[in-house]
């Protein structure tokens, strides 16, 4: 009789809603009593789409027009790619930094550095033969438009390129890959951010993300919340070169590493007890 029980035994909904009713009968057994509230904890220990789902809107479909993106200025400290080109490579050598290791395989925040002309604290860069150039406050368009005019006075029909190569962006917190990314695009929103740095956590706070912006000689911090849609409105949807995205942990989520050892817990016992209810019937 025992086996047969034991044979048909199946872990269902109904099993468990038959040892909750039990529970309920039994509630005045201390056991019954604790046995119960862990089955609750571990029923509401979940989250909502409300928490989680980015860009919330009752419709199916919106249109959010998008603020003017703001010019990002050249400022001490970032590295620009400025590169001379023209039917003789000869002439232009002069005016390009190379290094053998400068090739897209091998392209890394070193390389970077060593190919490129770091904006000192006074806002100057120091090309060859032409000298010192002030790009400081100034945007990319308007530093290739200067150095391609002092170029000019050298060579014949030659091309200016010019590329802001330390556009990187740190995220830090409760995200999957913390850590600093190169952005390499002239621009990148906060979900490009994220996404670089393998999203949030469930655990994140969507509705809190910190983004901490450098603008002059002082810090800006604003809170932004990524469930809403006005978002895409915000000044600072668009990120800027060394930008510093922090996202919060949730409360009811720290000491999340335990979770999962405190649901095993919890699924053993409540096998077990009713495995024991249905041997004893």
């Amino acid at each position: 009789m025992t086996s047969t029980k034991f044979k048909n035994f199946k872990m269902s909904n109904s099993t468990l809603s038959n040892f909750v009713s039990r529970c309920v009968k039994n509630r005045n057994s201390l056991f019954s009593k604790f046995l119960l509230l862990l089955v609750v904890v571990s029923l509401t220990s979940c989250y909502s789409s409300k928490q989680l789902d980015y860009l919330q809107s009752k419709q199916s479909s919106f249109l959010t027009p998008l603020n003017k993106k703001e010019q990002y200025t050249i400022q001490p400290s970032d590295i620009l790619s400025i590169r001379v080109q023209s039917r003789d490579p000869e002439q232009t050598s002069f005016f390009n930094i190379s290094s053998l290791n400068n090739n897209l395989n091998q392209a890394n925040a070193a390389s970077f550095y060593l190919n490129g002309y770091t904006v000192d604290p006074e806002g100057m860069i120091n090309l060859a033969i032409i000298g010192e150039l002030k790009v400081n406050d100034l945007t990319v368009e308007e530093i290739r438009d200067l150095v391609q005019t002092e170029i000019d006075k050298y060579l014949l029909n030659a091309i200016v390129t010019v590329q802001l190569t330390s556009f990187k962006v740190s995220v830090l917190g409760d995200v999957k890959n913390p850590g600093t990314n190169y952005i390499y695009n002239s621009q990148a929103t906060i979900f490009e951010g994220l996404a670089a740095a393998g999203d949030l956590n469930v655990s994140a706070k969507r509705k809190n993300v910190k983004l901490i912006r450098q603008v002059g000689d002082a810090s800006v911090v604003v809170n932004l919340d990524l469930t809403k849609p006005s978002i895409i409105k915000s000044p600072y949807y668009f990120l800027h070169p060394n930008d510093v995205i922090y996202v919060e942990t949730s409360k009811p989520n720290i000491g999340q590493s335990n979770l999962g050892v405190l649901t095993l817990f919890l699924s053993a016992v409540t096998t077990t007890v009713l495995v024991l209810n249905f041997i004893q019937d």
